[in-house]
């Protein structure tokens, strides 16, 4: 057991590119991020999804949205974003625990954005990716606040003891030549002497998906028999400040964006300096720089119409265009050393910073009394994100039973935005989060394992968590193991929740602190129990579980008499349940199907109501199949149920259910030499369409490109 912690030390940086396929047995799969130890998949008491760098090339994904839409259990959510180019942006929920409570890492580290967690999933390159470990279920006891429904560390490439470069080009759009997607991608790993140093850069373009939607026009009477009313255009008073709005059509047939106009920009890379077989300093560099630009229905946008001075008429349901310019800049640090064969220490310190800068423009300005787009600007969205982190760890092995993890955490989260006052100002809200955790991986014997973990946090916004773990493995034989986990988890209230007072496009929006209002962080007791293993040529997995939820967080929207707005409170419990289910067969030497499948059921204890946009099932099947040696044929379907949303209708919500739906994708991969690669594909074959409440479909999507490795 010693020995194989000192060698975990020394290339804890360079995980192993293991590949969950056909060809690999469950017990030969490292992970790190259950534990923050190595420890092979069969050991981990926690259900645990590994995507290697294989996987990735297998399925020609062009970004992380593209790997996650093709795993069961994973709901990938739109609209979760507070801006009027929400219907755009994805973000991703695990078992129905929404997409606030899915934390997201990139090699271990938070990142800044425009909100806490939601994060758009098209922003992250696949090519910079050598793997993506996500644990399902509760993980606070290890990261803190918001690891609700479990952890998603995307692992980007790592250094190689050989000089290794690859590049990689991709076209596609769909059926109708839109939604256009080019793809150009480089990396360079090696190392020299004692660096180590691996470098990735991504360039990517796309053009936008639009669907016809319709515009009710409404505005704002002022003066007259309606004063306080909404009107439509033709329907408003003479004579009052109002009138001069009834240029507006009452309709407008607009074409909505579903996919924006964008050009993404990612370089980064990782550097090792080992300075002596003991020690090692790391560095981690990633930066992205973005534009986007779509046009929707915002539900708000001021006119230049003034009845009195500062008070403009609002126009409702108008057509806009959104512009967002962004970057991100992440830096890290690290140490690691051996102090001796039985103790391991590690250092980190990380700081993320998010600058992001909106403009939202009316589409009809003329009519809306502006003389000229720019001076349309309004509702812009504007902040300026920081993240400092410092880490302490070590790794302590007490006997051959207990393996002890011991660390403290700081993080400090400054947000500077425009989102706190109802105005264009930027003010600045802050937060401190502090830890420390224990977690003892204890060895009862031969065929029994036990996980077990305690952390406490203080936040400075909300008042403090203890949170503990306890899982056991037990491995009867090969072809049956059994695994159970008990764990809990809460999310604190984001700065968003708590402090925003802005007129968006999508309404006004209130933080509970504004409202007056005490919110709680939501809390979590998980349970659940599985089996695994291996027969011959069968691979299988399964598990039920549990989630039961106190003070969840949601937005709701109120009314103060004359107007609504939104805000948020703790208003329910609620509950989320279901069973997984993964299955891989090697039918023929050549041909191998994988089956996975999710039965999920959520409950607003309150209402006795499903919890919004969770698919009821998911199943996920696919055939792979190699007709020669380099090339590589992949059939793959996903079919996802109906989900239960509610529809704000004139202020009021109504219940609603999305149709369920079955995609089908083909992809194949042929190897020209031992350097070169040409793949091609279709996405969507038969142009299934989907409800645009759960973020539409372009359609059928072909696509090809080239893959070089030296």
């Amino acid at each position: 057991m010693k020995k194989k912690l000192v060698l975990s030390s020394i290339v804890s940086i360079l995980l192993l590119q293991n590949s969950i396929n056909a060809n690999t047995k469950i017990d030969s799969v490292t992970v790190t991020t259950a534990t923050k130890t190595q420890r092979t998949i069969d050991g981990v008491s926690a259900s645990i999804q590994v995507i290697t760098q294989k996987d990735i090339k297998r399925i020609n994904a062009e970004s992380l949205k593209d790997i996650i839409k093709k795993l069961s259990g994973l709901t990938i959510q739109y609209g979760t974003f507070p801006s009027a180019s929400s219907k755009s942006k994805s973000s991703i929920s695990i078992r129905g625990m929404s997409a606030n409570g899915t934390l997201f890492l990139i090699d271990g580290r938070r990142m800044a954005g425009e909100v806490k967690n939601p994060y758009d999933l098209d922003r992250i390159p696949a090519s910079s990716i050598q793997r993506i470990e996500i644990v399902k279920g509760p993980m606070s006891t290890l990261y803190g606040a918001d690891a609700l429904g479990g952890v998603i560390n995307i692992i980007t490439k790592k250094p190689t003891e050989d000089v290794q470069v690859d590049f990689s080009v991709r076209y596609g759009q769909n059926k109708d030549g839109d939604a256009k997607n080019k793809n150009a991608s480089f990396s360079l790993r090696g190392k020299k002497d004692k660096l180590l140093y691996s470098i990735y850069a991504n360039s990517t373009n796309t053009t936008p998906y639009t669907q016809k939607e319709k515009a009710n026009v409404l505005v704002n009477q002022i003066g007259g028999p309606n004063h306080g009313s909404k009107q439509k255009p033709s329907n408003l008073t003479p004579v009052t400040p109002s009138y001069a709005l009834s240029g507006l059509n009452d309709i407008y047939n607009h074409d909505v964006t579903y996919k924006e106009d964008s050009q993404t920009y990612t370089v980064g890379g990782r550097f090792d300096y080992l300075i002596s077989d003991n020690s090692k300093v790391g560095l981690d560099i990633n930066y992205f720089d973005e534009t986007r630009d779509g046009s929707y229905v915002g539900y708000f946008h001021p006119s230049n119409i003034s009845p009195a001075p500062g008070k403009k008429i609002p126009v409702f349901n108008i057509p806009v265009n959104s512009k967002d310019e962004n970057e991100r800049l992440d830096l890290g640090f690290d140490f690691e050393t051996n102090i001796n064969e039985d103790l391991i220490l590690k250092l980190r310190a990380y700081r993320s910073y998010y600058e992001k800068r909106n403009t939202t423009t009316a589409k009809y300005f003329k009519q809306m009394g502006y003389d000229s787009k720019s001076q349309s600007a309004s509702n812009g969205m504007n902040a300026n994100v920081e993240i400092f982190t410092y880490e302490a760890l070590i790794n302590y092995i007490v006997n051959d039973s207990h393996l002890l993890t011991a660390g403290v955490e700081k993080r400090d989260e400054e947000r500077e935005a425009s989102v706190f006052t109802n105005s264009t100002d930027m003010s600045i809200k802050k937060v401190d989060y502090k830890a420390i955790y224990l977690q003892d991986e204890w060895k009862i014997n031969e065929t029994l394992n036990a996980t077990l973990g305690l952390r406490y946090d203080k936040v400075s916004n909300a008042e403090n968590k203890t949170t503990f773990k306890v899982g056991l493995v037990k491995n009867f034989s090969k072809e049956l193991n059994l695994r159970t986990n008990f764990a809990q988890g809460y999310r604190t209230p984001d700065i968003r929740e708590m402090y925003i007072n802005k007129q968006t496009p999508n309404g006004l929006q209130q933080g509970a602190d504004v409202a007056g209002y005490d919110l709680k962080p939501e809390f979590t007791n998980s349970y659940e129990i599985g089996i695994f293993g291996e027969y011959k040529d069968l691979r299988y997995s399964s598990s039920i579980f549990l989630n039961d939820i106190d003070d969840r967080i949601s937005q709701v929207l109120k009314s103060n008499g004359t107007s609504s707005y939104y805000t948020f409170e703790n208003v329910s419990s609620a509950q989320t349940k279901g069973f997984e289910l993964d299955l891989t067969y090697d039918i023929l030497s050549n041909l191998s199907t994988t089956l996975s499948y999710t039965e999920l059921q959520t409950k607003n204890k309150d209402t006795n109501k499903d919890l919004e946009f969770n698919p009821k099932r998911t199943i996920n099947l696919s055939f792979e199949y190699l007709p020669t040696d380099n090339f590589v044929l992949i059939l793959s379907s996903r079919h996802i149920g109906k989900q239960y949303y509610q529809e704000n209708i004139n202020n009021t919500k109504k219940d609603k259910y999305t149709n369920n739906y079955t995609l089908f994708d083909l992809s194949a991969n042929y190897k020209i030499n031992k350097n070169s690669e040409f793949f091609f594909g279709v996405d969507n074959i038969f142009d299934k369409e989907v409800n645009d409440v759960i973020g539409s479909n372009i359609g059928t999507f072909f696509y090809t490109g080239m893959k070089f490795i030296f």
